[in-house]
């Protein structure tokens, strides 16, 4: 049974986020979707990664520009779907809804399953984010303990450790392994999948071939590189793109102030949903043009947990509001100046997490 937040927040913030919200939108004559900037900037991360791909098949017979071209096609392939997978799914681009389920693809071409991702990210973790055994996107595996209340394992008191190499084959197992997985899987976290669609194993099956002959055999054809100087190559594309996904997964929800709100006997949460969001939910380098630009907004993450369906190119301008209005209803906002601290945050909940609750 899923279980159900407390009574709705009394205090006004949420009301007044959408007024205020509304009120920028009106006054700057905008919409919640893309601008036609961020549509130019998607068309042109997918040009240099089109680019990046054929340049890799033309001058890859160096052994070192090819598995430099390896390591970007590794990080740029995240940073699609950050930018143009995730807002897709959130339906945050364009205002046909259509529109924004034809760039799911992006996922399928990158190896990844889209019908899985969006079944565990809109049907599972936007739903009750940081709630163990319904956010799919925090528990994962049982190789790391991320939720204090979480069974205690032997090996837990070395996760902070080893957590580091196991996080670089995090893309290697979602293409290999974990679609496979979560094809059979009943649940994913508060997400029912049982009556899986055939059809979706078949498109998964054919994509996935897809991009390992793209990335492996094709190379090898062409190149006068072996099968196994191109599969090594691929292997250090998944290793890049882990550690860039790890870098933003790690910084938005799992630091070592992090709050993981259970429910009572009577499976009710303890908050309101909107304090859920923000309790929930941190932000990391929120002044950086840098970061929104590469990241998607995803270091606006408080924000896009309370309006996913905005597009993250306004997140920049929107985040001052939320800080205003969180200090104003005293509502516990939290955010890291840098990517870095981010990081070493999560890492300090590892090690905290590494002892048995007494």
């Amino acid at each position: 049974m899923k279980p159900i937040y407390f009574a709705p927040e009394k205090s006004g913030f949420y009301a007044e986020m959408k007024e205020r919200i509304d009120q920028y939108f009106k006054e700057n004559g905008l919409t919640h979707f893309g601008t036609n900037a961020l549509k130019m900037k998607l068309l042109t991360m997918l040009l240099v990664y089109i680019g990046a791909y054929i340049s890799m098949l033309t001058f890859g017979e160096n052994k070192g520009l090819l598995f430099a071209h390896y390591a970007f096609l590794g990080a740029w392939s995240v940073l699609l779907g950050l930018n143009i997978g995730h807002d897709a799914a959130h339906s945050a681009i364009f205002k046909k809804r259509s529109l924004n389920r034809k760039l799911l693809i992006v996922f399928d071409v990158l190896g990844t399953n889209s019908y899985n991702w969006v079944n565990r990210h809109l049907g599972a973790h936007h739903l009750f984010p940081n709630v163990m055994d319904y956010d799919s996107d925090i528990q994962q595996t049982e190789i790391v303990k991320i939720f204090p209340n979480d069974e205690h394992r032997g090996y837990h008191g070395y996760q902070y450790l080893y957590m580091p190499i196991i996080y670089m084959i995090y893309i290697f197992r979602w293409v290999i392994y974990r679609d496979f997985k979560d094809a059979r899987s009943e649940r994913i976290g508060v997400f029912d999948n049982s009556g899986y669609p055939k059809m979706e194993v078949v498109k998964m099956i054919l994509f996935k071939l897809f991009y390992l002959i793209q990335m492996i055999v094709i190379p090898s054809l062409i190149l006068p590189q072996s099968f196994l100087v191109t599969s090594l190559g691929f292997l250090l594309l998944t290793v890049v793109g882990s550690f860039m996904i790890t870098l933003v997964l790690l910084s938005t929800h799992v630091g070592e102030d992090a709050n993981f709100p259970e429910p009572d006997h009577n499976n009710v949460l303890p908050h309101s949903w909107s304090y859920h969001q923000v309790l929930t939910a941190s932000d990391f380098g929120t002044n950086s043009r840098l970061l929104n630009t590469l990241f998607g907004g995803f270091n606006h993450h408080v924000i896009h947990h309370l309006f996913p369906h905005i597009c993250h190119v306004h997140y920049p301008a929107l985040t001052p509001i939320l800080r205003e209005l969180a200090l104003k209803h005293g509502l516990p906002y939290r955010s890291n100046k840098y990517l870095l601290s981010a990081i070493l945050s999560h890492f300090k909940l590892l090690k905290r997490n590494a002892k048995p609750l007494v």
